[in-house]
């Protein structure tokens, strides 16, 4: 727990540390990962925090929060880039469908992307289309604990997300996502 605790601290006090890549590499060397185990453990919110990507829908921002909302259970996902502390589900977003490979990998189907704005009455701005090209790729999931999760996807880029512990807004994004499936 040493080294994940000085990851954590390294990722939240200086991005651009030499120390993250060798960090998660020694968590990544001693991690007992196992999907089929763990999957429950991966349903939840996880905020990108750290990755190799020069993307800027791929990185860290200390002006947005870019998140991960999985069920894998259910098989969906979605990736949602939205401005810092607001708490409703409004900005850009990509949903997927997402299955076990093996005990690692996860394949991800991206199905559709666009914009979601605010609420107004009983309806909800929203400009999502179906991506007609099929867009797959997978994400090793390389270490995980109940604050942290390791990744690398199928380009090679390393990404590093907490854990968010918010079951309310889990829920809440979830019936925003089962609307679209």
């Amino acid at each position: 727990m040493e080294t994940e605790s000085q990851l954590i601290k390294t990722i939240i006090e200086d991005q651009n540390s030499q120390k993250i890549v060798a960090l998660t590499e020694k968590l990544e060397s001693n991690s007992n990962f196992i999907l089929s185990r763990d999957v429950e453990n991966l349903k939840g919110i996880w905020e990108l925090r750290w990755s190799s990507s020069n993307s800027p829908f791929l990185n860290y921002s200390p002006i947005l929060d870019n998140l991960q909302i999985l069920d894998p259970t259910e098989g969906k996902a979605m990736n949602l880039l939205k401005p810092k502390g607001i708490k409703a589900i409004i900005g850009t977003v990509i949903l997927a469908k997402i299955e076990p490979i093996n005990n690692i990998r996860i394949r991800v189907q991206f199905t559709k992307a666009g914009l979601i704005g605010p609420s107004i009455g009983f309806s909800r701005l929203k400009a999502l289309v179906k991506i007609k090209k099929k867009q797959l790729g997978w994400l090793d999931i390389t270490y995980m604990s109940d604050q942290i999760r390791i990744c690398r996807g199928d380009k090679g880029t390393l990404f590093i997300l907490m854990k968010r512990k918010d079951e309310i807004l889990f829920e809440r994004y979830k019936k925003f996502i089962d609307r679209f499936y």
